[in-house]
């Protein structure tokens, strides 16, 4: 799977234009440069770019489309907030990262591509949830952290009936097993399982997950315990 791949994925969404193609290609672009000069992405061939990030990121589109407001949390190199805002630009996309440079990198890039609906912050998640609490109506994480560290983070960022998407690999029916305690806790219930392909042999998954009813105000916890002491 390689660019042609992204392209006909637009195309079967019937949201494939030029100047959607043209974006990623520039975007691409900015972010192999920028990787040169400190840590973006292990990933430089530009077909395994395509596929591993573009492909992976645009995969979730199909829960996007519809909402309002996005928050994407622990975005790095702007996965996959950047292409979905691409894909959804009647959306507003809020990109949360704890690294400056990284959130720099994104905002800087986005200006340049003239993408008006995606602006990113430097916050930690706990951090960002303080001004913020349950007013998006998708939240997203992808490749972050365990499910169970990532859901106390997102979910007092969704509204209730609001969704919290996860990206994530082979192990995503253990780590949904150990999270059953902290969905109960933070009002979440599992809507589904989507497993989708971006190469041959690696198979990927969206774990979608409704915001059932409000997340207690203890949650998210501070200093840093979602993830050394996880629900």
């Amino acid at each position: 799977m390689n660019r042609d791949a992204v392209i006909e994925f637009l195309k079967e969404k019937g949201i494939y234009s030029p100047a959607l193609v043209s974006g990623l290609d520039d975007f691409c672009d900015e972010v192999l440069d920028a990787n040169t000069r400190f840590n973006l992405t292990a990933i430089t061939d530009r077909d395994e770019f395509f596929s591993k990030h573009f492909l992976d990121s645009l995969f979730g589109y199909d829960f996007i489309k519809d909402a309002k407001t996005v928050c994407d949390i622990g975005s790095g190199a702007g996965f996959p907030g950047v292409p979905l805002a691409m894909a959804c630009p009647d959306t507003s996309f809020s990109l949360v990262d704890s690294l400056r440079k990284r959130v720099d990198f994104i905002n800087t890039c986005t200006k340049k591509l003239k993408l008006k609906n995606c602006v990113a912050y430097h916050f930690r998640a706990e951090e960002f949830c303080l001004s913020h609490r349950e007013t998006f109506d998708v939240c997203t994480a992808r490749a972050v952290s365990s499910l169970n560290t990532l859901s106390e983070l997102c979910a007092p960022l969704v509204r209730v009936g609001g969704l919290f998407i996860a990206y994530k690999g082979k192990s995503v029916k253990e780590e949904l097993d150990s999270s059953f305690s902290a969905f109960e806790l933070l009002g979440l219930q599992t809507r589904e399982i989507v497993p989708y392909d971006i190469s041959l042999n690696e198979t990927h998954y969206l774990l979608v997950c409704e915001k059932v009813r409000s997340t207690p105000a203890r949650y998210p916890r501070s200093a840093n315990k979602p993830k050394t002491s996880p629900l």
